[in-house]
């Protein structure tokens, strides 16, 4: 059973030394010798249960708290040193399972003179007995706390040891997945932006609308592959997370706005409402921010048609900031079209990561996405709040990308 192996971890130190000063409780009072001691072992048996919480912080003085309170008995007229033993054996046990060093030696040196000061008038009449007896009481504890410690230390040692790996494999992966980025999708998408601008300097356009199309696949390529670029350095260098910055805060108005222009593009009608409170917002927070609204026009264009008109509000509402995406509808016919994507998928995953919740599904004749999401969004590490409003089957599913 795990736990019980968690119970010899040094954080654990008060719980372990409760559980032996219980026992040592119903020793003194369920058993008919310790209901008989008299009252010089019954102060030592009271002191050395309370006492013996020093071990807490301070396994090696609870040792030599132990070993005075074992030896004090032979001068107080003790006769039943069984809990100050039990205490001394314990305290070792807590010593050498925690402690390292010469500290070890000393205290077995101080628990064999506990030992021999308890039984010193036996000790004068058969020396090799009481010293067996002693060396026994001693010896043990401190083997069984150096078992626990090497115990301890190999676990340690293999959890290291299986974090390096998975991150060998980690780090495996993500030079993989960097690798084919940067050979396959970064190839092709500047293969596009060249042909592109081939296209727009080289063929003769009378329409003007033709240029505008070309400049803006030009434009949409050329900023496809600065990300991709920046998605390679990250996934090769991870540290480089902190440095390289998708989206800068200051200049996220700016950003959304030219998701939207393209979007308006197309032919959509969108309305915004973005507050400029949206500058102070972390980098990570801003790039959800970002992907939310490029996701949502696009899912809005695909399914609903440019015909459609949208509504984007992005504000800053005390410590969260709330993206509602809403459209009023279109092509339902082609609704269900194209739903075997990931990208309602993604941007679940990317806004419960930060610590907020992301609810997509119609509302009236058309579809709503909506985000929130921290101010100042928690650790990648954290577990994030479980999102709401999962999208219905029967719903127009936005997920394609």
């Amino acid at each position: 059973m795990r736990w019980v192996g968690r119970l010899f971890e040094e954080r654990y130190t008060a719980v372990r030394l409760t559980v032996v000063g219980l026992s040592g409780v119903g020793y003194l009072t369920l058993t008919p010798e310790g209901a008989a001691l008299n009252t010089a072992d019954l102060v030592l048996a009271i002191a050395v249960l309370v006492l013996g919480y020093v071990g807490v912080r301070w396994p090696f003085a609870a040792v030599c708290v132990m070993a005075a309170l074992t030896g004090l008995g032979g001068f107080v007229g003790g006769h039943d040193d069984s809990v100050p033993t039990v205490g001394l054996a314990w305290a070792l046990f807590e010593l050498a399972a925690r402690r390292r060093g010469r500290r070890i030696a000393v205290g077995l040196l101080l628990g064999l003179a506990g030992h021999v000061f308890s039984d010193l008038d036996e000790f004068l009449g058969g020396v090799a007995t009481v010293s067996y007896g002693a060396l026994a009481a001693t010896a043990g504890p401190l083997l069984l706390g150096l078992h626990a410690r090497a115990l301890a230390e190999l676990n340690r040692q293999a959890a290291e040891r299986a974090d390096r790996d998975l991150e060998r494999v980690r780090a495996e992966e993500r030079t993989s997945i960097a690798r084919e980025l940067h050979d396959l999708v970064a190839h092709h998408v500047a293969s596009i932006v060249l042909r592109t601008a081939v296209a727009r300097d080289v063929l003769p356009l009378a329409d003007p609308r033709a240029r505008q199309v070309l400049d803006d696949v030009h434009a949409t390529g050329t900023a496809a592959l600065a990300d991709l670029r920046r998605l390679v350095t990250v996934l090769r260098d991870p540290d480089a997370a902190g440095r390289v910055l998708f989206v800068d805060p200051e200049g996220l108005p700016v950003a959304l706005d030219a998701v939207v222009d393209r979007s308006r593009g197309l032919g959509l009608t969108v309305q915004t409402e973005i507050d400029p409170a949206v500058v102070r917002l972390d980098a990570r927070t801003a790039l959800a921010l970002l992907r939310l609204t490029q996701e949502g026009l696009a899912n809005v264009a695909r399914h609903a048609g440019t015909e459609t008109r949208a509504r984007l509000c992005v504000r800053v509402d005390g410590d969260q900031v709330v993206f509602e995406l809403a459209d009023s509808g279109g092509r339902t016919a082609a609704a269900g079209a194209g739903g075997g994507g990931y990208g309602l998928v993604g941007l679940r995953e990317r806004v419960e990561v930060l610590g907020g919740v992301l609810h997509a599904g119609p509302t009236g004749d058309g579809w709503l996405l909506r985000a929130r999401i921290p101010a100042h969004a928690a650790d990648a590490g954290a577990i994030a709040p479980r999102a709401e409003g999962a999208p219905s089957a029967a719903g127009r599913l936005r997920g394609a990308v």
